[in-house]
């Protein structure tokens, strides 16, 4: 069985590094890795998404590859997904949950001929290395991790697929939701999955480091007319609070479980699995809280949208403190601030009325359905 390397005090790059820099990308730590934050203008990016399209360097996220006779037997212990019966070629979204039901790590569970690949967030991947490595004592598996060795990018917006089909000699507009497809490029094997971290159309490929700076050049210069400027974390950020998903730290961690987090989907009870009797309990009591969108109204007599932040205090009309908020942003989209946050189960109602604590001032807030929708 492969293990992890050593973890250096050294930052991370990705195979695309330097064409970051070379864009004049602000760069930033992410998880141990240097990641763009931005090329310039983060609400530019996401509106250029929401026209038109961005393409992203997620390397940064960790790709965990899993095969032998026991690999279905392994993952099926350790995913909330109901990996026996997935097919071919799809990717399922799933949880790996500890024995109370909190979250150590929601992931993309591809499968395709020959091997199983985990992709999971990035503050996470030696976690979840870990934890697959602890349980395959039992079972005929090899584990791999190959996030240092590939890159990964993601291409999303509401012309995406139009600007790829344009380009590329396989249409990617012919996958749907949640397919995966595993073709070569130079003779590099590629693995492109249409799921995404935004409320866009969306193709993710994980690639070798050899080819990734051909590949980006190609679709951010080469495609002429159909190029796709690139876009960073920042704006991607914005557009995962946008499509009322989960970020890990903020709405999940180990002591949040999947029903209170809204992630009941990804849960399927038909087979055990690590946390499965904690997880049943919860259901059957239902959560005492809930993950809810909020959206704030501008303050009367301010010029400027008041952005909640991870950790502001939720209070009910009657100002008790009833929640917190996990993360917030400024939504071109909607045209004002949005947030997550969780609260009593009493508070999460759709167009309940709030108040969110920022900068020590009640701001009005209510109560969304997620995602969010202009």
């Amino acid at each position: 069985m492969e293990s992890d390397a050593p973890e250096s005090k050294d930052l991370l790059r990705s195979a695309l590094h330097s064409k970051h820099v070379a864009a004049g990308a602000k760069m930033s730590e992410v998880a141990g890795w240097e990641m763009p934050l931005s090329y310039g203008s983060t609400l530019e990016e996401v509106r250029r998404v929401h026209g038109g399209a961005g393409v992203f360097d997620i390397s940064h996220l960790g790709r965990i590859r899993i095969r032998g006779g026991g690999a279905v037997d392994l993952l099926q212990r350790v995913c909330t997904a109901d990996a026996a019966h997935q097919e071919d070629d799809t990717a399922l979204h799933t949880l790996l949950c500890n024995d109370s039901g909190g979250v150590i790590d929601d992931c993309w569970l591809v499968r395709v001929e020959g091997f199983w690949l985990l992709t999971t967030n990035a503050c996470n991947r030696r976690k979840v290395l870990a934890h697959l490595q602890g349980h395959a004592a039992d079972f005929d598996v090899k584990i791999d991790d190959q996030t240092e060795r590939t890159t990964q990018v993601l291409v999303a917006g509401a012309r995406a697929k139009d600007m790829l089909d344009a380009v590329l000699p396989e249409k990617p507009s012919a996958l749907p939701r949640r397919a995966v497809k595993v073709g070569s490029l130079m003779i590099a094997r590629y693995v492109a999955m249409r799921v995404g971290y935004c409320n866009q159309w969306s193709l993710e490929v994980i690639l070798p480091n050899m080819v990734a700076a051909q590949a980006w050049r190609f679709i951010t210069e080469k495609a002429d007319q159909h190029a796709i400027a690139p876009a960073g974390l920042a704006a991607r950020d914005v557009l995962r609070i946008e499509a009322g998903l989960c970020r890990y730290g903020h709405e999940l961690n180990e002591t949040i479980d999947p029903m209170t987090a809204c992630l009941e989907a990804a849960v399927d009870f038909s087979h055990e699995f690590i946390g499965a009797g904690a997880l049943r309990k919860v259901r059957d009591r239902q959560p005492s809280r809930k993950r809810i969108g909020l959206l704030l109204r501008r303050k009367a007599g301010t010029q400027a949208a008041a952005i909640p932040k991870q950790g502001s205090l939720v209070r009910a009309a009657d100002r008790r403190e009833i929640g917190t908020v996990t993360s917030g942003t400024f939504s071109p989209a909607l045209k004002c601030a949005a947030a997550m946050a969780y609260v009593g189960t009493e508070a999460a109602e759709a167009g309940t009325e709030l108040l969110v604590e920022i900068n020590s001032e009640s701001h009005p807030a209510k109560v969304a359905r997620l995602p969010f929708h202009p």
